[in-house]
């Protein structure tokens, strides 16, 4: 099992160090670019269409290992949101080493708040703001809809959310996965440092796995992880049952026949069954 672990988080390594598709369709639909803050990287690209009205809305945090990536990473998003009616937005944040993970969250906790001050002036409902992340992005977003610290500092909180769907994290527990001999190779050391440069400040406070507790009101959590990652697996269903044992509802899908970048690429293309299981959930509020 611990072979396969290692094997499984080296070949996640490879994808969180590739920068996400761009694809026709994102180029098809040109967005508004947005600040959220005052540095460079505090931007967000709203798909706004004429029409739109009291439509949910889906905020994407892009993957990367906290170090790489961009907003317009958005693969078949923009079609996606089109066809379900949702208003859009993909948000850029500061990265490591200028911060570390921490740096991250907070930037995506000012980005919500944006959507959620802001999103109905472009057609969409405040009450209903979905937040999806890879990867990288799967653990802010997680990290974001389950520490109140984050929201908290623009007078919000994480139950203002309509839902969080991580896809194909795996470092929902820092802690353990920080524990985990380094897989040989280069590539397994950059993977190492990856984490090590996104949290050693504090594994445990950047784990929302750690973090969930009684007595708070969580958002419901759609969890996906590719079926053949088995960090992924355990760190989902990890995640999902320290937020049921919080009180919270979360529920783990397996996404078999998928790498850690094609669940990616292919979320929300027409008949991709993790999008459509994403937008069921969008749509109803129901897991």
């Amino acid at each position: 099992m611990r072979d396969t672990t290692r094997r499984e988080t080296l070949g996640a390594a490879m994808g969180l160090l590739t920068v996400p598709l761009v694809t026709a369709q994102a180029a098809a639909a040109p967005p508004r670019e947005i600040a959220y803050g005052a540095h460079e990287r505090q931007k967000l690209d709203l798909y706004a269409r004429p029409g739109l009205g009291g439509a949910p809305m889906l905020l994407f945090i892009h993957g990367g290992g906290w170090e790489i990536g961009d907003k317009a990473g958005v693969n078949a998003l923009p079609g996606y949101a089109e066809r379900h009616g949702l208003l859009l937005a993909s948000a850029n944040y500061r990265m490591t080493p200028e911060v570390t993970a921490r740096g991250c969250a907070q930037d995506v906790g000012s980005a919500i708040t944006w959507m959620l001050a802001h999103g109905a002036e472009h057609g969409g409902d405040p009450k209903r703001l979905f937040i999806a992340g890879h990867s990288a992005g799967a653990h802010l977003v997680a990290l974001v809809g389950v520490d109140p610290v984050y929201l908290g500092a623009h007078g919000a909180r994480p139950a203002d959310l309509a839902g969080v769907i991580p896809i194909d994290g795996a470092g929902y527990d820092a802690v353990k996965q920080m524990a985990l001999p380094p897989c040989p190779g280069r590539l397994g050391e950059r993977l190492s440092e990856m984490y090590r440069s996104a949290f050693s400040e504090d594994p445990a406070g950047l784990s929302p796995t750690l973090l969930a507790k009684p007595g708070r009101a969580y958002p419901p959590f759609l969890i996906f992880h590719v079926a053949s990652r088995v960090d992924a697996r355990e760190q989902s269903q990890g995640l999902a049952a320290a937020l049921r044992a919080a009180g919270g509802r979360a529920e783990v899908v397996s996404a078999p026949g998928e790498t850690h970048m094609t669940i990616n690429r292919g979320f929300g293309l027409p008949g991709d069954p993790e999008g459509e299981r994403a937008a069921q959930f969008i749509q109803t509020g129901k897991l």
